[in-house]
């Protein structure tokens, strides 16, 4: 029976996308989304020179200068995350991702937390740099049944790992790896392959050169997957950017790399990585750089400090979760409606979305694959890079399935 109560959650739920997709809900969202992304905590305790959120000093820009809504980063309490999480399970939302603009670990409610989303049947993701992973953490998250934990850990060796981590040692990279083999072990001595583990890398002129190595470390702690991006620059990024030479030489080491991942058991994503170009560099897209956007209806991003964003591309909330308002109030206004309206009508500019990135949007391929759905006799025509994100990939992904990559 309960695998019927999913299955019929998961048809309203892709019902009522399709519905708001076509302008039938007049920009409302008569079911809550099919994911959230929660932040229980704003600030991070890494300074990475890559992020947006809590650059290094030298490279903060006007790109990273209020990524918090206007306020001050938060940490979330425990009370406000289980309203947020009853809203949300009230509304049909079957799967949160404990990610955010800081290090979830750093809340020290986070395993409670974690056990009250699984009592109520939540699929778990969080994304972790893993410094925070100790052995308590560790077995209660493989007692409470997490699904997935991706790791940034961005660096095949040690040496590597503190020109990306600038606050951080190599001997800091050795305790992260420590920390994640016991992860591991905890997952054997509970006979559980849940969480699957994965690690990210975000590919920049400061790593290019050891795919190889992420792939061994990969193996090495007992992870199963290892997912690569390619590293989006601001303002005060731009030594990040990999030359013409550099970038062959990567695109050089890639069939080795995969080789040995086929070789170690160690799913990747490096087939895709192969024939995607770095946002940075002359794309061979094919169609418009900007596509309607169908986020409003699907996905939700929630800060530490209760601000409600309506993509993790944009700056300006929609609301705030507070002690007078719940998020059910939030994602029901007018504020989100005309978020979702404005979205849709894109290309067309709207005030509503002056501070999202939607030229550089990471969702395009899912909005595509919704849009060609949804408009079979008048599809938005695209190149093979996008093709390979289907409507089955989109459905796949919503739900949650462990082992997927994490984008």
């Amino acid at each position: 029976m309960g695998s019927v109560k999913k299955i019929a959650n998961y048809f309203k739920h892709y019902t009522m996308v399709s519905a708001g997709a076509l302008g039938l809900t007049g920009g409302r969202a008569p079911y809550g989304p099919l994911r959230a992304q929660i932040g229980i905590s704003d600030p991070c305790n890494h300074r990475c020179v890559f992020c947006w959120d809590h650059p290094p000093d030298d490279r903060e820009s006007a790109d990273t200068a209020d990524r918090f809504a206007g306020a001050r980063p938060g940490v979330m309490s425990l009370q406000q995350f289980k309203e947020i999480v009853d809203d949300l399970y009230a509304m049909g939302t079957r799967r949160i991702d404990l990610v955010g603009r800081g290090e979830p670990l750093t809340n020290r409610h986070v395993l409670e937390m974690i056990r009250y989303a699984r009592e109520h049947d939540m699929q778990l993701l969080m994304v972790t740099n893993g410094s925070r992973l100790s052995e308590r953490i560790a077995k209660g998250i493989v007692e409470a049944g997490v699904e997935h934990i991706n790791v940034s850990l961005n660096a095949g060796t040690p040496e590597t790992y503190p020109h990306i981590h600038v606050t951080e040692t190599p001997e800091n990279y050795l305790k992260v790896k420590k920390n994640l083999r016991f992860l591991s072990d905890c997952k054997i001595a509970a006979a559980s392959e849940l969480p699957y583990l994965s690690l990210t890398f975000v590919i920049n002129s400061k790593n290019y050169f050891e795919i190889a190595e992420m792939i061994e470390v990969v193996h090495e702690v007992g992870a199963q997957g290892a997912d690569f991006v390619h590293a989006h620059l601001h303002d005060g990024t731009p030594d990040l950017a990999m030359n013409e030479a550099q970038y062959l030489a990567f695109h050089e080491s890639l069939p080795a790399a995969r080789e040995r991942a086929a070789k170690l058991g160690v799913r990747s994503n490096l087939e895709t990585l192969a024939v995607s170009t770095p946002p940075y560099m002359p794309s061979q897209m094919v169609g418009p750089t900007v596509v309607p956007c169908y986020v409003g209806w699907y996905y939700t991003v929630i800060l530490g400090n209760g601000s409600v964003m309506p993509c993790c591309q944009c700056a300006s909330p929609v609301g705030h979760v507070t002690k007078e308002r719940r998020f059910t109030d939030v994602w029901a206004s007018s504020e989100y409606a005309e978020f979702r309206t404005a979205a849709k009508s894109l290309p067309e500019k709207s005030d509503r979305l002056m501070t999202c990135e939607c030229d550089n949007c990471a969702m395009r391929p899912r909005n595509l694959a919704i849009h060609n759905f949804l408009h079979p006799l008048n599809p938005i025509q695209v190149g093979g890079e996008i093709q390979k994100f289907t409507p089955g990939d989109f459905l796949r992904k919503m739900r949650g399935r462990y082992g997927e990559p994490v984008g």
